[in-house]
């Protein structure tokens, strides 16, 4: 009963703490490369959207909101339409690595702290290690916005 209580308590702390991520995708249908052999363009968007939510519940003071509008998306790799039932995506290491371009508001109680717009690459995305993300879509995409996250937001959050 008592581990049970303490489950709890450390549960709700957790979500109370947790910051407030919005995305938004600003003309999807225009982006460079959003689409998975796998996956559809919606999937692909969700998937991004969800990682970002994820980071800010873990790295962001629950008194905090990031907005995030997502302009522009290149997935890791090239697809190429070999297969009839669906494309396959070859990474090379070349010029394939993964991009995106965002712009951001971080804010807490109305005031702005940082904002910005930056353009996402890794282009040694086939050099670093993936963790557990190596087994989910898009796992270089996951990491770069991993990164740029705890580079550009979790550093002006605290």
């Amino acid at each position: 009963m008592r581990h049970s209580l303490i489950l709890i308590a450390a549960l709700t702390s957790a979500a109370a703490s947790a910051g407030t991520v919005e995305v938004k995708f600003i003309d999807p249908d225009k982006f460079t490369d959003a689409r998975d052999g796998m996956h559809r363009r919606e999937d692909v968007l969700q998937t991004l959207e969800e990682r970002l939510k994820q980071l800010g519940e873990k790295g962001l003071p629950a008194s905090q909101t990031l907005k995030v509008e997502v302009l522009d998306v290149d997935l890791a790799g090239d697809a190429f339409p070999r297969v009839a039932l669906r494309d396959t995506r070859v990474l090379r290491g070349r010029a394939d690595w993964p991009r995106m371009h965002l712009r951001y508001t971080l804010s807490e109680g109305g005031k702005v702290i940082k904002s910005g717009e930056d353009r996402l690459a890794d282009m040694n995305y086939l050099m670093g290690s993936l963790r557990a993300s190596q087994d989910s879509p898009l796992p270089y995409e996951k990491r770069m916005l991993d990164n740029w996250f705890n580079e550009r937001i979790v550093a002006s959050s605290r």
